[in-house]
């Protein structure tokens, strides 16, 4: 997967805040909200080293970072990242098979970025997980009764105790 540095020459992005000098900040390590701007298919940037079809992925991060460039290929890693993304949005095997990279335009999705310093000295983002959006004001999901104690206490409507608590 290949991401790549914004140059904030755009105007939409300008708008967004860019700095005097033109350039936004790159996307920190750790987990972002992001929107797909752009997505489609097709070769790689570089064919003689990466050869076959990618997904190729513009992803705007819900603050004033600057674009994350993804492009998904045939690699186990890639494929991996790719069930990832699609699980993500809620994506059926079946239904990502047969989806249109166009359908992806404007879904949200999270994130884990983590910043790499390359050979040639420059920086590039990863992306490297995809995680549906946490949404406000949905219900927690609290996990199963798994102890006697927490069966007893669930029953009764109560909080249960630790694991080695006895149920009576």
């Amino acid at each position: 997967m290949r991401v790549h540095n914004f140059d904030d020459g755009f105007e939409a992005a300008a708008a967004g805040g860019g700095s005097a000098g033109g350039d936004r900040e790159m996307l920190p390590d750790g987990t972002h909200n992001v929107t797909v701007r752009e997505a489609a298919e097709g070769p790689h940037k570089f064919p003689e080293n990466n050869p076959g079809e990618y997904l190729h992925l513009t992803l705007a991060p819900n603050g004033s970072y600057g674009f994350v460039w993804v492009s998904l290929g045939s690699s186990a890693k890639d494929k991996a990242l790719a069930g990832s993304l699609a699980t993500a949005l809620n994506y059926t095997p079946d239904g990502w098979a047969d989806a249109d990279p166009a359908e992806l335009i404007g879904l949200e999705v999270r994130v884990v970025t983590k910043q790499v310093l390359l050979k040639s000295g420059k920086t590039r983002v990863f992306v490297n997980d995809y995680l549906p959006v946490e949404r406000a004001g949905e219900p927690e999901k609290k996990a199963a009764a798994r102890t006697p104690a927490q069966k007893i206490a669930k029953d009764k409507g109560e909080e249960a105790g630790e694991a080695d608590d006895i149920p009576f």
